[in-house]
């Protein structure tokens, strides 16, 4: 008996993170199917989402992504056999390489596809391909992301719901058809792929988890300060100010417990 109730705790400790992982995916994949009723919406209401969810990117990124690229880097210069060729400064730049790259993907992405003389449903592919790596490496690194901190995988699902709203907003106003027909099928396949990944192959090394997370986080830059921000002109600043402030408080609230 005492032996069914140790297995039946060990069992609910380990299914619940995958619970909640699974749980903050469907999240995700519900956004994608959501944009659109958030695109006929009035624009002045899209412009408060948009400026609520810019500001709310804006503080994950200085408070948790950065931080989280920095001491990544100290931890991997502890790890066996990093520095045997490689020197200690070398080592704790590593993520921060990652993550540039993942930012000049991305950015590069971009360029390609508004320089392009071909319009249409090819561009809107192009960008799509680009989203959906995001939600795959999201979707990947998640459980891992859970097991150690669930209230920063909340947050980090909280900021990619509002960078799918915001994305796929935008491509429901431009590209009604491809997205419809296309773009949220492929985002929503790309997060069943990457937990389906994550299912079969866990436990995620943690230089895997840590340079996965380090490429999202370069794309997710990009995103944020290219797309997620608001111009001047269209930006609602007290709804700027609010997302930023409340996402701070929540992952200041947050570190303050794992810090304890």
């Amino acid at each position: 008996m005492t032996l069914a109730l140790v297995y039946s705790s060990f069992s609910a400790q380990t299914s619940f993170p995958w619970i909640v992982s699974f749980a903050c995916v469907s999240v995700i994949a519900a956004c994608h199917w959501l944009a659109g009723l958030i695109a006929a919406r009035p624009e002045r209401e899209q412009q408060r989402w948009a400026s609520i969810g810019g500001g709310a990117g804006v503080a994950y990124v200085f408070l948790h992504l950065m931080p989280a690229l920095s001491s990544g880097g100290s931890e991997l210069s502890d790890a066996p056999g990093m520095l045997t060729f490689v020197p200690t400064p070398m080592v704790e730049a590593l993520l921060f390489l990652i993550a540039l790259v993942g930012f000049a993907c991305f950015f590069s992405i971009d360029v390609f596809a508004s320089q392009s003389k071909k319009t249409g449903s090819w561009v809107a592919m192009l960008h799509g391909l680009a989203f959906a790596s995001i939600n795959y490496l999201y979707a990947y690194t998640l459980p891992s992301l859970i097991t150690t901190g669930r209230m920063y995988g909340l947050l980090f699902t909280l900021v990619i719901s509002a960078h799918v709203l915001l994305a796929d907003r935008t491509m429901a106003c431009r590209h009604p058809l491809v997205y419809r027909r296309r773009y949220r099928w492929l985002g929503t396949s790309a997060l069943a792929i990457g937990f389906t990944h994550a299912a079969l192959f866990h436990p995620v090394s943690d230089l895997t988890l840590a340079m996965a997370t380090a490429f999202l986080g370069g794309g997710l830059l990009i995103s944020v300060f290219r797309e997620e921000i608001p111009s001047f002109s269209s930006t609602r600043l007290w709804w700027f100010l609010a997302g930023i402030f409340f996402m701070s408080l929540l992952l200041l609230k947050t570190i303050s417990f794992h810090a304890h």
